[in-house]
């Protein structure tokens, strides 16, 4: 089927993964009230599962993610707090494409839904003309996550927008994506500044 060979260009490049970085704008759209969030930032991945998210608003840090095998650091910039959790964070989720085609198939059911752009665009998100569409729907039921749509130009990811269970959606657009770069896993431990609780 159609969705099957698109998520084979799309996501095939990804597995195997060794690294990678990008850059990433984020909208933010509350369901019940329209009111739209933007920040930006930097992610940064280890296979197989050290990650990095720096997210900022007008050039200041705001909230950085560390996300290891163990557990998830979520330090956050305005309220100086960092709140760690034990288990995979969203972060891992919105970024599953990172475990490519056979990992993101054993989890979630992938549709082909580049017929559906027009409509898409209806509801908010920021799709470009000549995009490809996959459609990812958890198979057990997820606490985070109804879908996540994946939007591709000549099968290179352009963006990610995660639909939660209310309805809110989160669209990453990436730039200057690069597959198996050499990072320094240093770069992966959490900082925490003085002050923090």
């Amino acid at each position: 089927n159609d969705g099957e060979s698109i998520a084979a260009a799309i996501l095939g490049q990804y597995n195997n993964l060794k690294s990678f970085s990008a850059k990433f704008d984020r909208v933010t759209t509350q369901n019940a009230t329209g009111k739209k969030s933007h920040d930006n930032g930097t992610v940064m991945f280890i296979a197989p599962s050290d990650i990095r998210m720096d997210a900022l608003m007008g050039g200041k840090m705001v909230e950085q993610i560390i996300v290891d095998s163990e557990k998830t650091s979520i330090i956050n910039f305005e309220k100086k707090n960092v709140m760690v959790k034990k288990s995979s964070n969203e972060a891992a989720e919105y970024l599953a494409f990172l475990k490519g085609l056979d990992e993101v198939s054993k989890k979630f059911t992938i549709g082909d839904s580049t017929g559906t752009i027009e409509k898409a665009k209806k509801t908010g998100m920021v799709i470009k003309n000549g995009s490809k569409m996959l459609k990812l729907t958890p198979k057990t039921p997820n606490q985070q996550v109804k879908y996540i749509f994946i939007t591709a130009i000549n099968n290179e990811i352009d963006s990610v927008i995660i639909i939660d269970l209310m309805k809110n959606m989160t669209q990453f657009t990436f730039s200057d994506i690069k597959r198996n770069p050499a990072l320094d896993k240093k770069d992966f431990k959490a900082n925490i500044p003085a002050g923090f609780e």
